[in-house]
């Protein structure tokens, strides 16, 4: 659990940093928010072996995508720091990967090729998507969308604990989901807030990024 709510927040400051580069706000706390997501960051890559591998090449790899396919969503500093960070710690697994899978029991392994990446390539899909589909900051298109994440997300982390269908995953792949998916519903949740109550604050204001 201590790590789902690592992930929570960890999301949550992910969409702040985002308006903050996005919309020129919160400026107080552009420094300290930066320096929190880095050390969380490096938290998550050092906590534990199976974790520092799926985290460091989920950004390793989302990272370099996103400056391949959208770059303008990972322009400012903080996310290509991120990317550096994770790059040369997935590389290192990738040297390692007999000691890592050595920990693992075959259903591990298994469930996580076949059911956990497979979850996370589609999800990564969908957010590819949706920011070419709605990539304005601000709107009702925009409201809604995040609604529609809030519910699924939501709903996707309660089947995924609380049903039959996922029953079977380890212990190790669950926790691998509820990372992911936790982190995307304290983003969300966030940027759904900011939406209905603070719209205002992100509209016409210059970018900071370049």
């Amino acid at each position: 659990m201590f790590l789902e709510i690592l992930a929570f927040i960890y999301g949550v400051l992910i969409k702040i940093i985002d308006d903050i580069y996005d919309s020129n706000i919160f400026l107080d706390y552009k420094l300290i928010t930066d320096v929190t997501v880095i050390g969380l960051t490096l938290f998550f890559f050092l906590y534990d072996r199976f974790v520092s591998f799926f985290g460091s090449g989920l950004f390793t790899i989302g990272g370099i995508a996103g400056l391949i396919l959208i770059p303008r969503s990972v322009d400012a500093m903080i996310w290509r720091i991120l990317i550096y960070l994770a790059i040369p710690i997935f590389i290192y697994h990738l040297f390692n990967l007999d000691s890592l899978t050595a920990l693992l029991m075959p259903e591990d392994i298994s469930q996580f090729l076949f059911t956990v990446m497979p979850i996370i390539v589609i999800s990564l899909i969908l957010m590819l998507i949706e920011d070419y589909l709605v990539p304005e900051e601000y709107g009702n298109k925009k409201l809604y969308d995040k609604l529609f994440q809030v519910i699924a997300t939501g709903s996707f982390i309660y089947f995924l604990n609380f049903s039959s269908y996922f029953s079977e995953l380890t212990d190790k792949n669950r926790l691998m989901l509820n990372i992911f998916f936790i982190g995307w519903l304290g983003g969300v949740i966030v940027s759904t807030f900011m939406l209905l109550f603070f719209t205002d604050l992100l509209k016409g204001v210059p970018d900071i990024r370049k």
